[in-house]
C-alpha cells in the first residue's frame, strides 16, 4: 500500500473557501453550434466552453481566436464574445455557468486576468476535463437526491484543473490606433441599442468617419455598422432564449422600430428567423 498525505498548508483557490454556484451545465452538438451565437454577454455570470469535436472562431473581449478540439474557452463575466463554428467540420462543446466565483486577485466571476488568452490548451488535462463535464451533465439530468451537491464539488475540481493549464500573456500594445478602436468600441457597447450611426460616433468623438472606419476594421476585423449589427442581433439572440418578450417587442429593446427589416437582418446573420429561433432552442431545453 502507498499512502499519499495532503499539504498541512493547503488553501482553497477559492477566496475565503466559498464555492461557486454551478447555474446550467449543456452538452452541444453541432446541430445547435451550426448556429453562430452572435456577440453577447453575461452579467454576474462566468462561462466555461470546453470543445470536444471540430473547430471554430470565436472573439471574446478584444481578441480573435481560431479554436479547436481540447481548447477550454473562458468567458469572464461582461466579457463580449462571439462564437462561429467552422463550417467545414463538426463542433460540439461542453458549457457550464456559474455565478459568486471569487479567486484570489481576480475581480468576482473572473477565472483568468485580462492580460492573458481566454483561450488555453489542455493538452494532458482534456480527458480529466472532459470526464468532468460529462459527470456533471449525467448527474443534473438524472436529477436524482444530492445532484447538485455532486456537481458543485466537480465543478470546483473543473477549475482546479483548469487554474493548472499555463497561461499566455497577450496584452495588447497600446498604441494610438488601438486606442482609438477601444473608445470606439466602448462607444458602441453602451449606446447600440440606440439609433446610432456613423456620424453619430464620428461627432460624439470628434473624428473623421473615414478614419473611424479604417481604425476601428483594422483592429476588430469590422466595420463600426457591421459591429453595432452583431451587437444588436447577438442581444436579441438572449432575450429571445431567455425571456418571454415578443419578437417585436425584442425588436425595438435592441434598436429596431422595423421588425420587417430585424427579421431580415436576423435571418441573414443567425440563419433562420427569430421566431424558428425562439423554437429551435426551446426545443434543445426540453
Amino acid at each position: 500500500m502507498t499512502q499519499y498525505f495532503l499539504k498541512k498548508d493547503f488553501q482553497f483557490s477559492f477566496e475565503n473557501g466559498k464555492f461557486p454556484k454551478l447555474l446550467y451545465v449543456c452538452d452541444v452538438d453541432q446541430t445547435y453550434t451550426q448556429l453562430p451565437r452572435i456577440m453577447h454577454s453575461h452579467r454576474d455570470i462566468m462561462e466555461i466552453v470546453y470543445i470536444k469535436e471540430g473547430s471554430g472562431y470565436h472573439v471574446i473581449g478584444d481578441k480573435k481566436y481560431k479554436t479547436k478540439k481540447g481548447d477550454v474557452l473562458i468567458y469572464n463575466s461582461s466579457v463580449i464574445h462571439d462564437e462561429t463554428a467552422n463550417p467545414n467540420t463538426s463542433m460540439s462543446v461542453y458549457c457550464c455557468g456559474m455565478t459568486n466565483l471569487k479567486l484570489k486577485g481576480l475581480p468576482e466571476n473572473h477565472l483568468v486576468a485580462d492580460d492573458v488568452s481566454y483561450v488555453l490548451h489542455s493538452g494532458e488535462k482534456a480527458n480529466e476535463i472532459e470526464v468532468l463535464l460529462n459527470l456533471m451533465c449525467s448527474h443534473i439530468k438524472e436529477d436524482k437526491r444530492g445532484a447538485e451537491e455532486i456537481s458543485t464539488y466537480l465543478l470546483c475540481a473543473l477549475i482546479s484543473l483548469i487554474l493548472q493549464i499555463p497561461q499566455e500573456n497577450t496584452g495588447l500594445s497600446t498604441t494610438e490606433k488601438s486606442l482609438l478602436a477601444d473608445r470606439i468600441k466602448h462607444y458602441i457597447d453602451e449606446h447600440y441599442q440606440e439609433d446610432i450611426t456613423l456620424d453619430t460616433i464620428a461627432q460624439t468623438l470628434n473624428i473623421s468617419s473615414f478614419y473611424i472606419v479604417h481604425t476601428f476594421k483594422e483592429n476588430t476585423g469590422f466595420s463600426p455598422i457591421q459591429y453595432i449589427i452583431r451587437r444588436r442581433i447577438g442581444e436579441a439572440q438572449s432575450l429571445l432564449i431567455n425571456t418571454d418578450y415578443s419578437v417585436t417587442q425584442i425588436a425595438g429593446m435592441v434598436g429596431y422600430d422595423n421588425i420587417s427589416y430585424f427579421t431580415t437582418l436576423f435571418s441573414k446573420t443567425v440563419g433562420m428567423t427569430p421566431k424558428k429561433y425562439r423554437q429551435f432552442w426551446t426545443k434543445m431545453a426540453k
